[in-house]
């Protein structure tokens, strides 16, 4: 299912590389709800220009929806085709698509940040052709996305090495026993790291995580500091946003650096699932 969805989008980018003033009929006469609790620029504008290149119609609710009333999903299922959601929780989430009657889709939550991790998943394939084998380091605080690349990364045959903490204070991110399991049954290799060198040795994709300021120093990145531990191999860099100090001009707009290019792919992944979970179709 994650590979349709991204092969998908793949396709659709080869087809349609620029998407502006570009119309499909797929959705045509389709309405999708993009429901938010805190607005999320990017991802409203990705869902939003795919929903529109796709057909369909569109409308952003950004509110403090009280997730308690279970009514809320059927309600919303009676005007909309399909419900994107961005939520600070995920259970909620899991019993409004129960009460819903039409495909509900996780933007990003507690848990999870789909579209941004099937984004780099894809810009990732884009650059070398598959996952499986390949060194994936992440550097930053605790993340949804990361809870994502927990699962993706196993379940797609990838290494996957991460620093989310300091010494003095150690925390697990909420999918580390899961993707810990995911790795025995795929034989990958999954690792916390204290040192920052350590995940960055050998690894092929570099993922800085968004701005922590009271971290800076235990998150800096640098591009010497991964062409130090990567001597024998190419590498490709990736920032999660929002951008701060942890990472400088020359890495953050480096010729290795794919940043824009996930921001770019968060368009075709939001219109592959569209297409998908509404038409069950594939590009």
């Amino acid at each position: 299912m994650v590979m349709d969805i991204i092969n998908s989008a793949l396709k659709l980018k080869c087809s349609l590389i620029d998407t502006h003033g570009k119309k499909l009929d797929l959705l045509q006469n389709c309405k999708i709800m993009i429901l938010q609790e805190v607005n999320q620029p990017f991802l409203s504008m990705a869902v939003a220009k795919a929903a529109s290149l796709l057909g369909a119609d569109h409308v952003h609710i950004a509110d403090q929806l009280i997730w308690g009333h279970d009514y809320n999903g059927r309600v919303f299922s009676s005007m909309a085709d399909a419900i994107f959601v961005s939520t600070t929780t995920h259970t909620c989430l899991q019993r409004f698509a129960d009460q819903a009657t039409v495909p509900v889709l996780c933007m990003a939550s507690r848990t999870h940040a789909s579209i941004q991790a099937l984004s780099t998943v894809m810009a990732i394939i884009e650059e070398y052709g598959l996952m499986r084998g390949l060194n994936i380091g992440y550097i930053g605080p605790p993340h949804p996305v990361l809870n994502s690349y927990l699962l993706l990364c196993p379940m797609l045959g990838a290494n996957f090495k991460f620093k989310c903490c300091c010494q003095k204070q150690p925390v697990s991110p909420l999918l580390y026993k899961a993707g810990e399991n995911l790795c025995s049954e795929t034989h990958t290799h999954l690792e916390a790291c204290a040192d920052k060198r350590v995940v960055l040795r050998n690894c092929h994709v570099v993922i800085s995580g968004p701005e922590k300021p009271e971290k800076l120093e235990e998150f800096r990145l640098h591009a010497d500091d991964i062409e130090r531990e990567n001597l024998l191999r190419p590498w490709i860099f990736m920032h999660t946003c929002p951008r701060g100090k942890e990472v400088d001009d020359r890495l953050f707009f480096h010729i290795n650096s794919r940043t824009f290019t996930v921001f770019e792919n968060f368009q075709y992944i939001a219109a592959a699932l569209l297409a998908f979970t509404i038409k069950n179709m594939r590009f």
